[in-house]
């Protein structure tokens, strides 16, 4: 028998706990370390759609990169996800910046996805640097990005120069280009504000802004998929009914 806290203890020694970021909010947020496991659902984010469909799935733990509370409750109202989680018995774990740092975490695995080379996780940072096979010019590396990760659609912007070395932040890693931005030609995140994409532009560096959910929900099926050669008499699966909201016309 299989319980959360041995997942938990797993977990932590892969991507350690302890490494997330102070304002993060991680590890076991819902439930009973002592529960037994025989089915687990791995989501982006704990809706109460992700709820219900860890309830039809009859899975007694959701695993999430978002922290399902993240500000201090002041109230537990019916209705609400963590509610929803602890009447229904449903267990939660979520590993957020500590698996952005980890070797086998968001960035790394957003690297492999667009097929980067020498990939080199940045210590201690939620920061990734790879190469890619052949340089490109911004425009033909934004089809890249979008056709390696099936986006809708992304912002970019075109710096001018040709594109071998990229830097990757998943989620909204606007902040951590700058940290990088003398050793990259191109840096690809999930979220970047405008004065950043003129400092960006300023240092000749190009940018693809994938969205937040595209940035990192790559993550969960590879994360499940360790997780089950590790725990066998588990079943762990990776939810459908966590859903990017942004819609493109």
């Amino acid at each position: 028998m299989t319980t959360v806290k041995q997942i938990y203890g797993y977990i932590d020694k892969i991507a350690p706990f302890s490494s997330a970021m102070d304002f993060d909010n991680v590890g076991l947020l819902v439930g009973d370390e002592s529960a037994a496991v025989t089915k687990a659902l791995v989501c982006l984010d704990i809706t109460a759609s992700v709820v219900e469909e860890a309830t039809n799935l009859e899975c007694e733990l959701i695993i999430s990169h978002h922290p399902v509370i993240f500000n201090p409750l002041k109230s537990l109202n019916r209705g609400s996800v963590p509610y929803m989680l602890a009447s229904r018995g449903i267990n939660a774990i979520c590993a957020h910046t500590n698996l952005d740092i980890s070797p086998l975490g968001t960035n790394v695995q957003l690297a492999k996805k667009l097929d980067l080379a020498a990939i080199e996780p940045i210590e201690n940072e939620p920061i990734a640097i790879g190469i890619l096979k052949c340089e490109m010019s911004a425009k033909i590396f934004a089809k890249h990005v979008k056709e390696k990760l099936g986006c809708k659609g992304l912002r970019y912007m075109d710096a001018g120069k040709r594109i071998k070395k990229v830097g990757i932040c998943t989620g909204a890693g606007g902040d951590e280009l700058y940290k990088i931005a003398n050793k990259i030609d191109a840096f690809v995140t999930g979220e970047i504000k405008h004065n950043q994409l003129i400092d960006a532009y300023n240092a000749g560096i190009s940018i693809a802004d994938i969205g937040h959910y595209r940035s990192e929900f790559i993550v969960c099926a590879p994360f499940a998929s360790i997780l089950s050669s590790r725990f066998q008499d588990v079943e762990f699966v990776v939810s459908t009914g966590d859903t990017e909201l942004t819609e493109y016309i």
